[in-house]
């Protein structure tokens, strides 16, 4: 039984209408993977320590001489498996960024200073040496730190909104609220089922669900840039990834991508938001 097929099966045992039940698990309910140092099950990737790299694909930069940090990586594989979220049956998923530069940048410019690289299945060989740095400016923190194993568990996510006074809410939330009178039942049931819920990023990475924004969420300027409501922008978008910036106190990086684009390893498609959350 996978996670929605249990929570269906949760709520129709509190007498909630099916009809409503499958709305809630299908605009609200998500499910993200939870990569950290509990070592509570099967190793998922690595926050920090040298990436493997494909022959002949050099270490991304920003510009010539200017090489962006190694975050860290995801095995596709052991990954466990969500629905909705189309990740590679195997290989990995390399993830750099230079958040001192980024947090700062506009939108468009900040895309240089972060890169998803994917790695097929036994592509793979270990980069033993950091690229040179030839901008001092690039110089404060180190293009890699040493390694920590991350283990994965699997955990609900819900919408901010759904806490939100309804004079903040959108006509579409309003109208949702409306079609789901059993709401906040079924948002107490996700809490018995998955106790223990953690809001926040944490110490490595998490995978689908929603974006974890101090501000405004990414989904937001991705709605306004392209003048769609923002329901529709978060059914086409999903995090790839977030995670807590190295050596940037009060900074996340966070890497959206559309569902497409994800489905058809097209990595390079992911946007970075990267955001100063203080």
């Amino acid at each position: 039984m996978n996670h929605r097929d249990r929570f269906l099966g949760a709520a129709g045992e509190l007498g909630v209408p099916a009809d409503e039940a499958a709305l809630f698990a299908d605009e609200l309910l998500r499910f993200r993977v939870r990569a950290g140092d509990r070592a509570d099950g099967v190793a998922v990737g690595r926050f920090g320590g040298m990436p493997h790299l494909p022959a002949g694909v050099p270490w991304p930069s920003s510009e010539p001489g200017a090489p962006l940090a190694y975050i860290g990586s995801l095995d596709c594989a052991a990954l466990p498996k969500i629905d909705g979220l189309a990740l590679p049956e195997a290989g990995s998923l390399l993830f750099f960024l230079d958040a001192l530069w980024a947090v700062d940048a506009s939108m468009a410019d900040e895309q240089k200073y972060a890169r998803v690289v994917y790695v097929p299945a036994g592509e793979g060989e270990e980069v033993t040496e950091l690229p040179p740095n030839e901008h001092d400016m690039y110089d404060e923190h180190p293009l890699a730190d040493p390694a920590r194993e991350l283990f994965a568990s699997v955990e609900p996510d819900l919408p901010d909104w759904l806490d939100s006074p309804v004079e903040w809410q959108s006509d579409f939330e309003k109208d949702l609220f409306a079609k789901v009178p059993h709401c906040k039942e079924l948002s107490a049931l996700v809490d018995r089922l998955w106790p223990g819920r953690i809001p926040w990023i944490g110490d490595g990475f998490l995978v689908g669900g929603y974006s974890n924004s101090a501000q405004d969420s990414p989904e937001t300027g991705l709605a306004e840039m392209s003048g769609r409501p923002e329901h529709e922008v978060l059914r086409e978008w999903v995090p790839l990834v977030q995670f807590a910036a190295p050596h940037e106190e009060y900074t996340n990086g966070r890497f959206l991508i559309r569902h497409e684009d994800l489905a058809a390893g097209r990595f390079d498609k992911a946007l970075s938001f990267c955001e100063f959350t203080e």
